[in-house]
Parts: C-alpha cells; sequence; structure tokens
C-alpha cells in the first residue's frame, strides 16, 4: 500500500511546477491556452492567476496527504520488519550452543541485537522512503525534461558520472570506518555489561577507579572511531553540494542563452528549473542514502553473523525420540578438549544403570563438569560417544534428549522474578500445586512462609536478596518440578556453611528418590549419600566403587576423605576453643 500511495505521490509532485508554467506564458504572457484548458480563455488575468494559484494548493494538499500515508505505512513496515528481525536474532542466539557464547561476550551479542538491528532498521525506513520515489521522481523528471527540452537535459545529466564516482567511493570507506565504530561499541557495551553485572565485586575490592578508567579508555576509543566516521560522511555532503551546484550553474546559463535566443520560452526555463530541482532531490537522497546503507552495512554484517552461524547442534536426519532410561547411560571411551591442545576428559568409560545415584568426585578442572555438560549435548565429544539405552546421543532429537535430564548448576541460575517464577522455569505448564509439591520436596517450604510474599517474593537480578543456601534449594525446586529421569547437580554444596549444607543434601535426599543422580562435588559429604564414587584424575577415572569399598582400599578416595574429615576436626576445635575464650575488653 505504501508502494502504491508513494507512485501516487510522486505522479502529483511531478504535476507542481506545471500552474506556474500557465501563470507565465498564458496569464502574463498573453499565449493561447491548450485545448483541454479552453474554456478558461473568457476569465481575466487575475481570474486565471486564481485558478492556477487554486490548483497549486490542490495539489500541494493533495501530496502532503500522500506524504502522511506513505510516511507513516513504511514507517510502520520498518518497524514491523525490525521487530521480527530483532526476534530471529533472539531466538537463533537461543539456538546457538554453548561453545558459541563461549566465545563471544554477552553484552556484544545483546549490542547486536538492540543497537545493531535499530541500525539496520532505520536504513530500512529511508530506504522505504528514499528509493521507490526517488527512482521514481527521477525517471519521471528525466522524461518530462527530455520532452521539454533534450539539449538542456543533456547539460543537466552531464555531472552524473562524476556524482556516481565520489558516491561509491566515499560509500565504501564509510562503511569501513562504520564497521570499526560498531565494533569499538560492542566492545564497550560488553564492557559495560560486566561491571554492572559484577558490581558487587568491583564495589568490594576497591575496583570503581580502575573500572572507571578502563571504561573511559574503551569510550573514547569508541567515540573516536564514530568521530572518523562522522567526518567522513560530513565531507561527502559538501562535495555532493558542490557538484550539483556546477550542474545547477551550467543549466542555468544555457538555460537563458535559449529564452535570449528564441528557442524556449521563460515559462519553459521556470518549468525546467523546477524539475532540475525535482532531479538533483533524489540525487542527494541517493548520495544520503548510500551513506545510511554504509553504516547499516557494519551491522548487517554482524547480524549476519549470528544469523547464519553453522554451529547449531548437528541433529540426525532421521531423529529419534529419547525415552525414560530404562537400562541406563553408559560413556564409551570419550575425549574431549575446549582447546584441541589441552585435553579435559580423556578415554571415560562408565555405565550408570538407572536409578543409580552417582558422585563425581575430584578436584577443580578434572573434568567432572564438562561431562554433565556433554550427557545435555552443550558439547559433543571429540571421540568416543555416549549412549542412552544402547542409542547414541546424537541419533536423538535435542529436545526430547534434554526431557530426560535436570540440571542443578553450580551458580544456581536464578532469574530476576518471584520465587515461584524461578521454580516453575523448568516446566511451561507447572501449575502452583506443582510448585509447592517441588518446593517441599527440595525443602525450599522450610524458609519460604518466611519471606514477605512468601512464593511471590522477588529474589532480586542473579537472587541476590537470597543466601546461597536458599538458591540452591531454589534450584533443586526447579530440577524437580522438570520431572526428568535423570538429575545432574553441579557442585551443589560449594561455598555453603555446615548448616545450609546438611539442609541441601537432605534436599538432594528427598529429590532423588526413584531417579538417576549424577552428582559432581569435591565435597565428600554429598559423596556418602550415594550408592557408588567414580574418582577422577587428569581427565581420566582413577577409582570407581562404593564409598565403603573405596575407603577400605585406601586410595585416592579414602585420602581426600581423610583430608577433608582432618579439616573439618580442625574447624571444630578452633570453633570450640574461640566459643571457651574469655571475652576480651
Amino acid at each position: 500500500m505504501a508502494i502504491v500511495i508513494t507512485m501516487a505521490e510522486t505522479l502529483v509532485a511531478l504535476a507542481q511546477p506545471w500552474p506556474m508554467k500557465f501563470v507565465v506564458d498564458n496569464a502574463l504572457g498573453g499565449r493561447p491556452l491548450p485545448g483541454f484548458l479552453q474554456p478558461l480563455s473568457t476569465l481575466s488575468v487575475n481570474a486565471l492567476a486564481g485558478v492556477a494559484a487554486g490548483v497549486l494548493v490542490v495539489l500541494i494538499a493533495a501530496g502532503a496527504l500522500l506524504g502522511y500515508l506513505s510516511t507513516y505505512l513504511s514507517g510502520a513496515a520498518s518497524e514491523r520488519i525490525g521487530a521480527d528481525l530483532r526476534s530471529a536474532v533472539h531466538e537463533r542466539l537461543l539456538l546457538l550452543p554453548v561453545r558459541f557464547h563461549d566465545e563471544h561476550r554477552s553484552g556484544e551479542l545483546v549490542s547486536r541485537l538492540v543497537s545493531d538491528v535499530d541500525r539496520v532498521q532505520d536504513a530500512l525506513v529511508v530506504s522505504l522512503m528514499t528509493t521507490l520515489p526517488g527512482i521514481l521522481t527521477f525517471v519521471g523528471v528525466i522524461a518530462l525534461m527530455f520532452t521539454i527540452d533534450p539539449v538542456l537535459s543533456v547539460v543537466a545529466l552531464a555531472i552524473l558520472p562524476i556524482l556516481g564516482t565520489v558516491v561509491v567511493a566515499r560509500r565504501n570507506a564509510i562503511r569501513r570506518a562504520q564497521r570499526r565504530a560498531r565494533e569499538e561499541e560492542g566492545r564497550l557495551a560488553a564492557l559495560a555489561t560486566d561491571v554492572v553485572r559484577n558490581v558487587r565485586a568491583v564495589q568490594a575490592f576497591n575496583h570503581e577507579p580502575a573500572a572507571q578508567a578502563t571504561f573511559e579508555r574503551q569510550n573514547l576509543t569508541a567515540a573516536r572511531a564514530s568521530i572518523f566516521a562522522l567526518d567522513l560522511e560530513a565531507r561527502f555532503s559538501p562535495l555532493a553540494d558542490i557538484v550539483l551546484a556546477m550542474g545547477s550553474a551550467a543549466v542555468l546559463w544555457f538555460g537563458v542563452t535559449r529564452v535570449t535566443s528564441g528557442r524556449i520560452t521563460l515559462g519553459v526555463l521556470l518549468v525546467f528549473l523546477a524539475y532540475l530541482a525535482s532531479l538533483y532531490a533524489p540525487i542527494r537522497s541517493f548520495a544520503r542514502l548510500a551513506r545510511t546503507m554504509a553504516k547499516a552495512s557494519a551491522s548487517r554484517e554482524r547480524i549476519v553473523h549470528v544469523l547464519s552461524d553453522s554451529e547449531l547442534p548437528p541433529e540426525d536426519a532421521d531423529p529419534v525420540t529419547a525415552e525414560r532410561p530404562a537400562s541406563g547411560l553408559c560413556l564409551r571411551d570419550v575425549n574431549f578438549a575446549y582447546c584441541s591442545d589441552t585435553p579435559v576428559l580423556r578415554n571415560v568409560s562408565l555405565e550408570i544403570p538407572a536409578g543409580e545415584s552417582v558422585c563425581l568426585v575430584g578436584p577443580s578442572g578434572v573434568g567432572k563438569s564438562t561431562l554433565l555438560a556433554l550427557l545435555l549435548r552443550f558439547y559433543d565429544p571429540a571421540s568416543g560417544s555416549i549412549e542412552l539405552d544402547g542409542v547414541d546421543f546424537r541419533r536423538f532429537s535435542l529436545s526430547s534428549l534434554r526431557r530426560q535430564f535436570a540440571l542443578v548448576p553450580q551458580d544456581a541460575w536464578i532469574i530476576d522474578g518471584t520465587i515461584a517464577e524461578n521454580i516453575a522455569f523448568a516446566r511451561a505448564d507447572a501449575t502452583m500445586a506443582d510448585v509447592e509439591r517441588a518446593a517441599a520436596v527440595a525443602l525450599v517450604d522450610e524458609f519460604v512462609h518466611r519471606l514477605p510474599k512468601s512464593y511471590n517474593t522477588i529474589v532480586g537480578e542473579s537472587g541476590s536478596l537470597l543466601s546461597g543456601g536458599q538458591r540452591r534449594r531454589i534450584a533443586l525446586a526447579r530440577a524437580v518440578v522438570r520431572d526428568a529421569p535423570v538429575l545432574l547437580l553441579d557442585e551443589p554444596t560449594s561455598g555453603l556453611d555446615p548448616t545450609s549444607e546438611d539442609a541441601v543434601i537432605e534436599a538432594i535426599r528427598n529429590a532423588a528418590r526413584g531417579k538417576t543422580l549424577l552428582v559432581a562435588s569435591h565435597r565428600l559429604s554429598v559423596a556418602a549419600i550415594t550408592d557408588r564414587v567414580v574418582v577422577f584424575r587428569d581427565g581420566q577415572v582413577l577409582e570407581d566403587g562404593t564409598p565403603a569399598a573405596l575407603l577400605d582400599r585406601n586410595g585416592e578416595f579414602a585420602r581426600l576423605w581423610s583430608l577433608q574429615h582432618r579439616d573439618h576436626l580442625r574447624d571444630d576445635a578452633a570453633s570450640d576453643s574461640l566459643s571457651s575464650t574469655p571475652t576480651r575488653r
């Protein structure tokens, strides 16, 4: 509809110079009216001028109305297209694998989602508002100009090759400058996001001056890149105007000579000059469009990088739907590395029968959390295979496979919302009754009713208004409400005090009933409640057996157990000593 209205607006604009010719040549100059205007020949000069003025007002009013409709409709279309593009980028970011997000800072990706899409949308608005009417005006004006005076038309168009050369050269330079400016702005957005997200650490370590200095350096770098691009744009406009002015001057001089020689009338020259202005207006618009498109080009490339990234987790051409495990999980000679020269898991083979609880033990960095990530297919093994009931994970559809697992990550993944919303996050159709049942299993109900609004209490960004133990229990309740047959826990008691740790372990006991449990932990208090312990060292399985059997073997698990219990005894003794020491004034 916008295109049709724009065509009508262009036709009205092309008709606007003719009332001027009617006044100059026919009303004032006394030339006879054309045949279709003969009924007006009996009017006086003033009356003819009034008719011309009235027609001019009608044409301008019609052009204004059509211009409003064209602007609104094309703008509304571009807004909807921009919203669709933003939605497509957001959806793609959700689908791209964890490895992609590992390699890109979240603030920089948000910059692409918001500001880069805005720039592309702005370019779309300008192109919708400029390209079609500009082309229609350009073609229509040239046709009319050649009809009026072919010689003057050739003079008017002689500057176009020069202007075209200027536009192409400047567009490439502006595009390169804008690409660099957008990259620097993306780095600035990423830096600001990191600082705001970790503001507690910044304040705790008195890091404010250093953080501000780093921000100011990047802010200045981004500003300089934008100013350099702006300078290129600013230098382009006067150059284009000078070239167009040379063309206008040539037409004016040559046109006057043709009027004085009697080849054309003054009214024809005035109409021709009006059309010349109409011709150069879209040329100027095309020049501005070239600058705008050069700016949007850098943003377009950054968006395309997200939309066309081929890192989506590969799925089988004819995927199998994963069902609840009957026999269990199996890892066969699994090898994995985040970087090719630094292996994390090496030749790991494990069988985990359905319903068994297994604790993965070992110091930080031995591959425990990585193994859980492989089970969720955040990554795929470099070699070897992971199987569910004897079927390779890569045969299953990704969504059905992940429905078999519920993850409780180390950092708890608390969203900025209510406690109920955080628990229900794992299942779109979870009811309030489901939330409350899961909360009872995870012992969230022990503290939630003491909060101001119970389950409707806002927890703050990343759960900042909750304690560490409360965040862990909410994350465990989220896993329970998912009702998945396999429960994955990553360091569920890390950083907790003994009381909170005991509460979380009791919640784990409740949540794991009737499920397969894999828990990665270097705190052996968790291992004591599992059927089996697998000890990792340097990405390999060192020991495997029940907690009691491994203690009897007096190997690595027994050594870790001894160390941790000795530390606990030392802490208890220190606590007793402090409690028995008189208070000094």
